[in-house]
């Protein structure tokens, strides 16, 4: 088995959208495919990726760094039998690359490793939920997970009548568990917003809520003041990712449980959040992206990590709201994946197609990832697959 080209392309993902922190009208995203000398059907075999939302495209690094150092690699030292190493791989894209610095490579990895994942499912012909599952040795993954579904962004007009109205449309689809945003507006309309997101939701749902990063101490401690009495899932990302101290000052007085590290990219991170930002395993939620910080394996090591910090396996909710992530959630047996409540947006339409009842998605028996069952396959892979 070898890799016999690497393209890369970027994808627009504007979407007239803002949370407290950026505006989403100039966002991008990189689709990669790995394309194989494995032929099935008379046709190449090809792992695909698509990024995470928020992040920006990769393609620079990927150009210049880390695709051509996977071509220049001898076959040999990747595969494995008629398959291919995840580990292997990482280990030759990150070659001659320093420890620390964990910035925008994370991501370039990241969807690398995301693409080598979907191929080695599909050269077992099985779906990665599956693949996965089986990778770790468990007997009990379904295809089907838990998720909650991410929106109530600030509507330029009308904002509460907005609101109402996407999470209704949640509802209709299956959901049970949404999040919005806040920490964009006074406090007095986010309560406004937090009060028709519940009554919309209804009972026998949840909401969260999701500050950005945007908040300090004195900001965190008016909302969990004013937030008392509400029946919140938690609050996310209250403070900054980077600092700990400030996580921990507000986990000291949060009674609601905090969800944190979308924003954080590495082992090395999620080490020292663990160390310093004051969690309680008991309670909150960690949300590393898996495809921003380098990818599953580097996520696997941050499993164990926090595995053996006394951290349950269903107190993981991964950023990113794309089907890689939720094929991840279910092959490991995570405790929830996210996908976007508005189809709207081509990310949005990347997960409509997943069934969801009473907030459990039952993810395809299709090989790999699944990308090629979407109607929007060719607008996320159309620059990238070969002709």
């Amino acid at each position: 088995m070898r890799i016999t080209a690497i393209h890369e392309a970027t994808v627009p993902l504007s979407v007239a959208a803002r949370s407290a922190n950026i505006s989403f009208d100039a966002m991008t995203a990189s689709a990669v495919a790995l394309v194989t000398d494995v032929m099935h059907d008379g046709r190449p075999v090809i792992g695909l990726a698509f990024d995470t939302i928020g992040r920006y495209g990769h393609g620079g690094l990927l150009r210049e760094r880390f695709m051509p150092r996977l071509l220049a690699a001898d076959p040999d030292s990747y595969a494995a039998g008629s398959s291919i190493d995840p580990q292997a791989v990482w280990d030759i894209v990150m070659r001659n690359e320093k420890f620390g610095g964990h910035g925008e490579r994370s991501g370039a990895v990241g969807l690398i490793d995301a693409a080598v994942w979907d191929l080695a499912a599909k050269l077992e012909g099985v779906p990665l939920w599956r693949f996965l599952a089986a990778w770790e040795d468990r007997e009990t993954a379904s295809g089907q997970v838990a998720v909650y579904a991410s929106g109530g962004h600030y509507a330029a007009r009308d904002d509460l009548a907005v609101l109402r109205a996407e999470l209704q449309r949640g509802r209709d689809a299956g959901h049970t568990r949404m999040k919005i945003k806040i920490g964009g507006a006074p406090l007095a309309e986010d309560i406004a917003r937090i009060e028709v997101a519940l009554d919309t939701i209804g009972a026998g749902g949840s909401l969260a809520l999701d500050a950005n990063g945007t908040f300090d101490l004195d900001t965190a401690a008016a909302y969990l003041r004013a937030l008392e009495g509400y029946p919140i899932a938690w609050l996310e990302e209250p403070g900054t990712a980077l600092d700990y101290q400030l996580n921990a000052q507000i986990a000291d007085i949060a009674t609601l449980p905090l969800a944190v590290g979308e924003n954080l990219f590495s082992f090395d991170d999620t080490r020292n959040l663990l160390r310093y930002g004051g969690l309680r395993p008991e309670r909150d939620l960690l949300q590393m992206d898996i495809s921003a910080s380098y990818g599953l394996v580097e996520y696997g090591r941050i499993l164990r990590l926090a595995e053996a910090d006394g951290w349950a396996r269903d107190r993981f909710a991964p950023h990113a709201g794309q089907l890689f992530a939720m094929q991840c959630a279910a092959g490991l047996g995570l405790g929830l994946a996210e996908v976007a409540i508005s189809t709207a947006s081509l990310f949005g339409r990347i997960t409509a197609e997943v069934p969801v009842a009473d907030g459990i998605a039952t993810l395809p028996e299709t090989p790999g990832v699944g990308f090629e069952r979407l109607a929007v396959f060719n607008q996320l892979f159309g620059d990238v697959l070969p002709h």
